[in-house]
């Protein structure tokens, strides 16, 4: 981009000059009659001459420069038309390939809880192709509610564990109390850490969604991510979510 600045200051330079040029050899061209003499003529057109050559070889500079800076402007706005298009395209192509049916259709026989959580995330897992992922459920009792892990994506807890907050207690405790979609670009270091045969790895982005039917929240839906959640990605994530609402309302 610097170099293009240059040409173009360059191609303005050279112009000024031109210009400057031409305003220098009309005012020799306007002196000539007055000064020039039978005897000496030739001698008199010298300079003049000099200077509309220079001046002319100066405007064909200027002239290429700003061809060439041209072109170059033109390549660099296709490449950023095309640069668009690539992008709408694969936006498009991406949110075609979230196809909220896929969900339906998973939890089209289900009938158990723990089967709608379970089903439900692990197609919201493949769809968007996360890296880890949690489905908690908010029970009620007593009349205290809590949040309590239900199933994971890629994770699994080990035997006689359990996890389990308190409304606006953590990121899904928040998330279950405001009833509000959570979206974190920078996941704290340790938060979740994915163990695959290339070692230990923390995913960046981490998206929290509420389960929630009306103003009542069913439950919390955790997805965490080395890519980010886009605007396709977190609606699906809310559509889906809104999905797995419908279906625990029904089932009541």
């Amino acid at each position: 981009m610097q170099l293009f600045k240059d040409r173009l200051r360059s191609s303005h330079i050279l112009t000024a000059l031109f210009f400057l040029g031409v305003l220098v050899s009309v005012y020799f061209l306007y002196t000539i009659p007055s000064t020039l003499y039978l005897t000496d003529g030739f001698a008199r057109l010298t300079t003049p001459y000099i200077i509309l050559t220079l001046t002319f070889i100066v405007g064909i500079v200027a002239l290429i420069f700003a061809l060439e800076y041209k072109k170059e402007m033109v390549v660099i706005r296709d490449r950023v038309i095309s640069t668009k298009d690539e992008q709408a395209a694969n936006q498009a192509s991406q949110a075609a390939s979230f196809n909220i049916g896929l969900i339906h259709s998973a939890l089209k026989e289900v009938k158990s809880t723990n089967d709608i959580f379970h089903n439900g995330l692990q197609t919201i897992g493949k769809v968007l192709q996360i890296g880890q992922g949690a489905i908690y459920e908010v029970v009620k009792k007593n009349d205290q509610s809590t949040v309590n892990f239900v199933d994971g994506y890629a994770f699994t807890l080990e035997e006689g564990k359990t996890i389990q907050f308190d409304l606006g207690d953590g990121l899904i405790g928040q998330v279950a109390a405001d009833g509000r979609s959570m979206h974190i670009d920078e996941v704290p270091e340790g938060y979740i850490n994915i163990i695959s045969g290339l070692g230990s790895s923390s995913p960046r982005y981490l998206f929290i969604v509420p389960i929630k039917k009306e103003n009542e929240v069913l439950g919390v839906i955790e997805l965490a991510s080395f890519s980010s959640f886009d605007s396709a990605r977190q609606k699906f994530a809310e559509q889906a979510a809104q999905v797995l609402a419908d279906k625990l309302s029904s089932k009541n």
